[in-house]
């Protein structure tokens, strides 16, 4: 054992007691203050707390296979601690509609102030980890009214169409008319991250579609959005601990978390300065969400700082990319494993691209052809409800003591919505852990049963119609370009790894090869 954990064991002796006198106090206090209000509703269930760290250490990963095996035990709502704070994990589709999309939707319309957030996302100013109220509001509209208008995201389909053809390309280019073993995550990462970049300020830290070298601040980029990803929304319990303990830093955790803010933002500002600088010049050619925000600031410069602006390109890089990117790569396992679906979607797409039954497709995917592809939606639908790219969602806060399901839960309780067990509870859906994508052909959410892989209610993903064009155009490509088969006789392994996405455990590797009927629309774009 060297010194620093010595010490750090020796302080934890003797600090454990004197908090857990602490915590047993704060209880009596809080429970004493309502009387009226917890009679009427009964606490919250859940497995017994150890002092000072509460269940901290049932934090297995992935936490959200834990929360759902916790479940079973103790019901669809109960209660953690995460060190000091309360936990409600809601994992039925009644009491998540209830918290976020009823009765009780303002009241968990915050979200918890952990310590992470405050590092990574400039004291909890992005939209995603604002609190509600003006602040957020504000952000929110700027959002919605400058960036995620049907205009914009129809604008910003060129930029998408671009990315999948530009990867389709490198992967014509690598295989020839032969087959080829590819690794997709990579592939896909660069595709996503492309295709954000050149949306934000017309730039691609790869070359067309990963042709030639890896540049240094792509290799930076990709390894910043997957340890934020592993940092991020109640995914470690560093968020938990005693500020003592974190104070400590005894994993480095701390440290990491200021290295990445500092880092990120000199990137982000050399960006923002980058789009000014071409807007003095009038060189702003094709309208990026930075330009569009620059504009915005020149009108009203309190109202769009460079602060909100970086904001707003530090959560759509994040998001956009991992989650994107994870989405396809789950649906391409997911077929390679059900080759009868690939084969569905991809008569779909020739149907669509061909202006004869059964002749050569004259052309490739364009965004307008999305709508028309009712299958390939319900490919992607059925792989966000098997593999929701936030399987926790964004965790929330309550703003004041309400109830849930009958149960009293207090003021500043962090709420934990289960969307991987809503998704596969079987009281809802029929072979839950089986991939059907049939059962969306309705055109809606699998009848009357809750799919929400972006969250509901006032905090509900706005960039959702972004999100789901950029899949759209990077599976469907994939499928109507190339045939696939998996590495070997086995199905792919569907292992989930942990953090606050959902990646594959074990990264997706398959065969491809181009179709003989794209050969000649791959060798001109």
């Amino acid at each position: 054992m060297d010194d620093s954990t010595l010490c750090a064991t020796v302080f934890l002796l003797l600090l454990v007691p004197l908090l857990a006198l602490m915590q047993t106090l704060r209880r009596r206090r809080r429970s004493g203050r309502n009387p009226a209000a917890r009679r009427k509703n009964l606490p919250l269930p859940g497995p017994a707390a150890l002092p000072i760290v509460g269940h901290l250490h049932l934090f297995e990963k992935p936490l959200h296979r834990t929360l759902t095996r916790l479940a079973a035990r103790h019901g669809a709502v109960f209660s953690l601690r995460f060190g000091s704070r309360l936990v409600a994990v809601v994992s039925s589709a009644a009491a998540a509609e209830e918290c976020l999309g009823g009765a009780q939707d303002v009241a968990f319309a915050n979200r918890p102030r952990l310590p992470s957030g405050r590092i990574l996302s400039y004291d909890w100013s992005t939209m995603g980890t604002a609190s509600y109220g003006p602040y957020w509001r504000h952000v929110r509209r700027v959002a919605v009214t400058e960036l995620m208008t049907a205009h914009r995201v129809e604008q910003f389909a060129g930029v998408h169409l671009r990315e999948a053809r530009s990867m389709a390309r490198a992967l014509f280019r690598a295989a020839g008319p032969g087959r080829v073993r590819v690794e997709l995550k990579s592939r896909l990462f660069e595709l996503l991250m492309n295709a954000m970049m050149g949306m934000i300020c017309d730039r691609a830290f790869y070359g067309a579609g990963g042709d030639g070298e890896v540049s240094e601040e792509a290799r930076w980029f990709r390894e910043m959005v997957e340890e934020t990803m592993a940092l991020s929304g109640a995914s470690t319990v560093w968020d938990f601990l005693p500020a003592a303990l974190r104070w400590l830093d005894v994993g480095g955790v701390g440290r990491r978390l200021w290295r990445l803010r500092e880092s990120r933002t000199k990137f982000l500002q050399g960006l923002i300065d980058e789009q000014r600088r071409k807007k003095k010049k009038g060189e702003e050619g094709q309208r990026t969400m930075i330009g569009v925000l620059l504009s915005v600031q020149s009108k009203d410069p309190e109202a769009c700082s460079d602060e909100l602006i970086r904001s707003l390109c530090i959560s759509s890089l994040e998001a956009g990319t991992s989650t994107s990117a994870e989405t396809i790569e789950w649906a391409m396992s997911l077929l390679l494993n059900n080759p009868e679906a690939m084969l569905k979607a991809r008569d779909e797409i020739d149907a669509c691209c061909s202006c004869m039954a059964g002749g050569e497709p004259p052309r490739l995917l364009e965004a307008a052809d999305l709508p028309k592809l009712n299958y390939l939606r319900c490919v992607i639908m059925e792989t966000l409800r098997l593999y929701p790219p936030a399987p926790l969602l964004v965790p929330h806060e309550s703003s004041a003591d309400c109830a849930v399901a009958g149960f009293h839960v207090p003021k500043g309780t962090m709420l934990l919505v289960n969307t991987f067990a809503i998704h596969r509870d079987p009281e809802l859906w029929d072979h839950p852990a089986s991939f059907v994508p049939e059962r969306f052909e309705d055109g809606g959410n699998g009848g009357d049963r809750m799919v929400i892989p972006f969250g509901m209610g006032r905090r509900r993903c706005p960039a959702e119609h972004l999100g789901m064009q950029m899949v759209g155009l990077g599976l469907g490509t994939m499928i109507q370009c190339f045939d696939w088969e998996r590495v070997g006789e086995e199905l792919v392994d569907m292992a989930e790894g942990s953090g606050l996405t959902m990646p594959k455990l074990v990264p997706l590797e398959a065969f491809y090869q181009p179709r003989p009927s794209m050969l000649h629309l791959l060798s001109e774009i």
